[in-house]
Formats: structure tokens, sequence, C-alpha cells
């Protein structure tokens, strides 16, 4: 006996861009990564020396502008109120400067072609949770949240994000696709049995193989292209077809 299992919900796909030895050693996008880690080194430059200075240039602009109030009202007439003062409207135009050569120079280089063939640094793709498990096209009673639900599961997840986080910039470009998914080949013999249904680097898996492959082709409901900076910001880039 033969069936067939899929998995009725989102895939989620994944690819980041950052430097390293072989990016940067790349026949056509190399210079691209070189000239990025040098802003990126600035920036991060900036950064430091915009957390080292901001709270002696916040007390600087808050006392100059009680002494404005001051001298055009008089004294205490109108004072900055402290409850709304914070170091952080300090900002560094440099700083900004910076982010927006590196987010000027992402968007001129990259666009679907370069998405699509570049390899990235990293490329990894993930199932995201309310989806079912379908066999012969017909839902079964399985339970799969607990699978999303596991610290492996967000352990995975949460590793790749940090490692990410310690880096001065990368980019990424996520895709996520509605569908049916089965296994390789498709087909499995037997019976089916919900005790062969796992998860494995974030995809479910069956008899210990993913299922990844559409049925039927996908919907694209979701596609994302960030660049992140070294101070926790990012900024969307547009997804040029040219």
């Amino acid at each position: 006996m033969s069936f067939e299992v899929t998995y009725n919900g989102d895939i989620q796909y994944i690819k980041v861009f950052y430097s390293t030895e072989k990016t940067r050693a790349g026949k056509y996008y190399g210079e691209f990564y070189k000239k990025m880690d040098v802003l990126a080194s600035d920036l991060k430059r900036l950064k430091n020396e915009l957390d080292e200075d901001s709270e002696k240039a916040a007390k600087i602009a808050k006392d100059a502008a009680n002494k404005a109030l001051s001298e055009r009202y008089g004294p205490l007439r109108y004072i900055i109120d402290e409850r709304h003062w914070d170091e952080d409207m300090v900002i560094s135009k440099i700083l900004d400067d910076r982010k927006e050569e590196m987010f000027a120079l992402a968007q001129k280089t990259f666009n679907n072609e370069v998405l699509l063939e570049e390899d990235g640094a990293a490329e990894y793709q993930i199932h995201l949770s309310e989806g079912e498990i379908e066999v012969d096209g017909e839902p079964v009673e399985t339970s799969i949240m607990e699978l999303f639900d596991s610290d492996n599961y967000h352990e995975l997840n949460e590793a790749k994000l940090e490692k990410l986080e310690k880096l001065d910039w990368f980019i990424i470009w996520s895709r996520t696709e509605a569908g049916q998914f089965k296994t390789e080949g498709g087909i499995h013999q037997g019976s089916y049995s919900s005790k062969e249904l796992n998860m494995a680097y974030c995809l479910l898996t069956y008899r210990d193989l993913p299922l990844i492959i559409p049925s039927n082709g996908t919907d694209i409901f979701s596609n994302e292209l960030e660049i992140h900076f070294v101070d926790e910001t990012r900024l969307s880039l547009e997804m040029n077809n040219t």
C-alpha cells in the first residue's frame, strides 16, 4: 500500500549576505563586500563615539535650551521637561550618512538576478506553524504544534539570529511561500504513522525526509529584503528587477 504525506502550510526561505573570506574573494561581487566592510567599520567607530558622548551631549543641549528659554522669556518661566528628555534625542549626522552610503550601495548592487544567482553566506529554510498534515490530500488528526513549540525549534532559530547580530552588517532576504509540500519522491510504502513525523533543523520530516517539495506550485505572500546595521537598526531594500 502506498500513500503521500504533505504539509499544507508555509515555508520561509532565507538567504543571508555578509562578509566572509569567500564572499570577499568573489569574482563579481567581492568588491561590494570589501566596500561595505570599510563603511561598516567607520559606522561602528561612530556608534561607539556616540555611545560615549551622548549623555554629555544631551546635557549640553538641555542646558543650552534652558539658558535660551530663560534669556528669551525670563528665568524659570519655561524649562525643558525632564520627564520627556532623553539622551537618545542626540544623534550622529555622520553616522546616519554612513548608513545612507551603505544602503545606497546595497540598493545599487542587489537585484533579483543577484539574489537568485549569488551564493549567500548562509541559506536555509524553515517551516512556519499553523499548517496541517495531509495524507493523500485528506487532513489527518495529527498534532504538530508540539513540534513547533519544542525547545529545539526555537533554539535553532535564536542561534542563527544571535550569530547575525554579532556582525557589523548583513543583508537578509526572506521569502514565504504557501502550498502543499511533500518529501523527495513523494510516495511512501506501508501505512501512515504520526510517530514517523518529526522536526529536524526547523523542518517537518516524514521518515527523516523533509517535507519541502511543492506538490502543486506555491503562492508567494511575503518577499522582503533588508539591510541590518551594527547600531541594531535596519532598512528595507527595494526588490529591483534590473
